[in-house]
Order: structure tokens, then sequence, then C-alpha cells
């Protein structure tokens, strides 16, 4: 009898053993789910996260301009919407806030968006601050990012820094091009007008053809080419076309010179004069 009274106390006891682990276990309101997975419980510790960037987007805005922010609002509370109230500021190096804005977003697990705000006209040239900062229900403090911008005026739709750096090279590129022109402009003339050289010439009739050549080289240099159209059509004198190097004097050479000024000064229509070769 005894050891039948034993047998039912302990059957008892695990009966309310199991009851006891059988019953739903009751969540603190204060504390996660007791055997919830472990996702589920970082889930309700954690909630949002925000990221700002201007990472491929800009770094330099004048005033007046929109500044693109790339957002990505990151979810932890296990995929419940979320409405989001973001606020976007523009603050300068002091902490003086210059510009905001807000707007609801809402979020399940991630929103990725591009924001644009407009820089306020008249922003003094600087850099400064982009921030944005989210708040829900719930939070206790405010999450928030920044990045750093700068500011700077406009110049013939450049930014200063790059018209001043851009105008400094096209001036010295400009310089540097004018004094080789100049140099090669120089060149040319004193090589294409430069006195012939007559020593092939007998010495009694060298004198007239330096003196047929300095003329029209002379004339070269006032009236072009056309220079050397006018001592073709000269009677007994024959010239190279290309140099105007006198090759023959077939007629008396007073009479070639006397021809020769004649026409060029029916071309300029006036008196000219035409000094002889020093030597």
């Amino acid at each position: 009898m005894k050891l039948l009274n034993n047998n039912i106390f302990i059957c008892l006891l695990v009966m309310t053993a199991g009851l006891i682990f059988a019953l739903p276990a009751t969540a603190s309101p204060e504390a996660p789910t007791m055997g919830a997975p472990l996702f589920d419980v970082i889930s309700q510790l954690k909630g949002l996260r925000v990221d700002t960037s201007n990472a491929g987007l800009t770094v330099k805005v004048a005033p007046g301009e929109l500044l693109p922010i790339s957002v990505k609002l990151a979810n932890f509370g296990g995929g419940k919407r979320v409405d989001v109230l973001v606020t976007y500021l523009i603050v300068t190096s002091a902490g003086e806030e210059i510009y905001s804005t807000t707007e609801t977003v809402a979020v399940e697990t991630t929103a990725s968006f591009v924001k644009t705000i407009q820089v306020p006209f008249g922003t003094a040239p600087g850099i400064y601050t982009a921030r944005t900062s989210i708040v829900y229900q719930g939070q206790v403090v405010p999450a928030t990012t920044q990045f750093p911008f700068t500011v700077e005026r406009k110049i013939f739709g450049l930014f200063q820094s790059e018209f001043y750096l851009y105008g400094g090279i096209m001036l010295l590129v400009a310089t540097f091009a004018g004094i080789i022109s100049r140099l090669w402009i120089r060149r040319r003339r004193i090589t294409r007008f430069m006195p012939v050289d007559y020593s092939d010439i007998p010495h009694d009739k060298r004198v007239f053809y330096e003196l047929i050549s300095d003329t029209v080289m002379g004339m070269r240099g006032q009236v072009g080419e056309s220079a050397l159209d006018i001592a073709k059509q000269i009677n007994g004198l024959v010239i190279d076309e290309k140099t105007g190097r006198v090759l023959k004097l077939t007629e008396k050479p007073s009479k070639v010179i006397a021809e020769l000024v004649s026409g060029y000064e029916k071309a300029l229509g006036k008196k000219v004069s035409f000094s002889f070769r020093g030597s």
C-alpha cells in the first residue's frame, strides 16, 4: 500500500512539471520573446539607419544650383513598415544653418533615392556640410549622417578656380603661339627678302642686276606678290617668277629700271624711291 502511494505521488509530480513547461511563456513588454530566433531578437533591439553620400554625384556647386544627396535608409525592425521623418540641412563650417527641409519616407526594408536640394542664392563661397537626420516613432536618439561640399561662384559657366586655371593655360598657349608665329614670320620675311647674290654676273653688269633685284624685293614688301607681276611685264627684264631673281636683261639696264620704277609708281599712285644696297 505504501509503495502504491509513493508511485501515485511521483506520477502527480511528473504531470505537474509537464503542465508547467507546457504553458506558453509570457514575454515582458520591455524584453524580446523567449525562444524567438536570434535575428528577430536583434531586430527588436535595433531600429533604422541612414546613410548619405555625394559619391559619384558632385562635390562642388554654385549658389542657386541643386545639390544631389544620395540617401539610403535601412530598416532593421523586422520588415515592418516605418514612417520616417527625414530632415535635410546645409550648415556652414561654423555650424550655422542656412537651409532646412523635411519629408516623410515610408521604409519597410531599405529605401534608396537621390534627393536634390537647392543651395540658397547669395551663399558665400566656402566649405559647407550637407547633413541628413531621421526621426521615427519610438526613436530615442536621431540618426544623423553628413558629408562636406564646396560652394563656388561661376564665370561663364565655369567655376572660378577652373576659369582662372583654363584662362591662364590659354593665355600661356596664346603667348607662346604668338612668339613662335612672330619669329616664324620674321624669319620667313628675312629669308624671303634677303638680297640676292649676283657674284656670278660680270662686274660691269652686276650693279644693274642688284639695283633691279633690290627694287623688286622692296616692292614685294609693300604690295606683295603683285610686285613680281609688274616686273614680269617690263620689256627686256626676265625674272624668276617664284624668287624674283633677275635672270637676264635684254634691253638697256637704264631703260629697264626706268620702266620698272614707273610701273611701281602707277601701282602705288605715288612717287617711290629706292636705295642701292651697300657693299
